[in-house]
């Protein structure tokens, strides 16, 4: 469906400039974006693009000369990233699964389905669980006894809820996410080598385990509103206390979180990164792609923890940290400055420790 260049304007809170009739069906890159598109060119180097494509209407910055660009309209961007929100959400390409039960899904006996909601091919949902209004569940999922999903969750094929989960309104959860699955709980009949490790340092024969007895998981997950889960991430459940997501948390695809953590509000957990279990994480916390948590460690709120950052102790609120030992981000930017500089002084001190005059040792 097309939208003109005055309706999509107002759709994204924007001012328009040009002949605001132009009509538009889709967005697309300046340099392949055709006279039906309109252009996305929000900063210089994009802009600088238009030249190639043969776009009439794009989407830029304040202040550039868009005419000069040979277009017959524009749309300025404030914030162009914000605008790429609105742009996205406009020109949506939803899911589209069926209202009501598909035939080939299992719903065992009761189980609640809301009104609205709507059950693709091959779901199967446990006794006790409970779907939400408005709920699209897409093929191939799966969802465990007593869990509770709620009003206008999505579910992309292949999604995992196991028992006992409670999610919020609005959770989106891509192909392949798992939760609800039982913890990485093992423990030795002795004191095994990891416990000698972190008290003296050292491993003997004696901490050497012949086997590992399981830590069943006992508790659930309880997600709030607003949450998205990227594909394959996953969320284990508590061992007896429940693992929580606050509201509005964002996960990324690959994203490992233990049981028993507690993540706050609207926390960006990026790609590949891991918290181990029993972390506490506050609110508005991000962790770049690869960052790790080990267990039972807190982090305040408004932190950032860099890409491929360790965290093996506690970090206050309000700090940015970087490397491996993690530090606050100056301190590992100087520390990266110095050991670059490191092979030129060592080169240095040999030649210095050349010049020295050697001396007979007995005088």
């Amino acid at each position: 469906m097309g939208y003109s260049v005055k309706e999509l304007a107002e759709a994204l809170g924007a001012e328009a400039a040009g002949n605001q009739s132009l009509m538009v069906d889709g967005p697309a890159e300046p340099a392949t974006a055709g006279p039906q598109h309109v252009a996305m060119a929000m900063e210089k180097r994009f802009a600088e693009q238009l030249r190639d494509g043969a776009a009439k209407v794009a989407i830029v910055s304040e202040g550039v000369d868009w005419q000069g660009y040979g277009l017959e309209a524009a749309i300025f961007a404030p914030r162009s990233r914000y605008v790429m929100a609105g742009v996205g959400k406009i020109f949506e390409r939803p899911l589209r699964i069926a209202h009501g039960i598909h035939p080939t899904a299992v719903i065992e006996e009761g189980a609640e389905i809301g009104a609205e909601a709507a059950i693709g091919p091959f779901v199967h949902v446990s006794a006790g669980a409970r779907i939400g209004a408005r709920a699209r569940i897409a093929s191939h999922c799966s969802i465990g006894e007593a869990s509770v999903i709620g009003e206008d969750v999505l579910l992309f094929p292949g999604a995992r809820i196991g028992a006992f989960v409670k999610i919020g309104a609005r959770f989106i959860g891509h192909p392949g996410i798992s939760i609800g699955g039982d913890g990485f709980s093992f423990v030795t009949p002795k004191p095994g080598s990891v416990e000698e490790a972190r008290s003296t340092g050292k491993i003997s024969e004696a901490s050497r385990t012949q086997g590992f007895a399981r830590i069943n998981s006992m508790g659930g997950v309880v997600i709030g509103d607003d949450v998205e889960m990227g594909a394959n991430s996953a969320v284990d459940r508590g061992t007896i206390a429940d693992t929580r997501i606050g509201d509005g948390t964002k996960i990324d695809g690959l994203v490992m979180i233990g049981h028993n953590v507690l993540v706050g509000k609207h926390c960006l957990l990026c790609g590949q990164a891991g918290i181990a279990g029993s972390s506490e994480i506050g609110d508005r916390v991000v962790l770049a792609g690869q960052a790790g948590i080990a267990d039972h460690i807190t982090i305040g709120s408004d932190v950032i923890i860099t890409a491929q950052t360790g965290i093996n102790a506690n970090v206050p609120s309000g700090r940015i940290m970087m490397g491996t030992p993690a530090m606050p981000m100056d301190v590992s930017i100087n520390v990266y400055k110095a050991t670059r500089r490191l092979p030129r002084v060592l080169t240095k001190l040999q030649e210095a420790e050349k010049r020295v005059p050697k001396t007979d040792p007995k005088e």
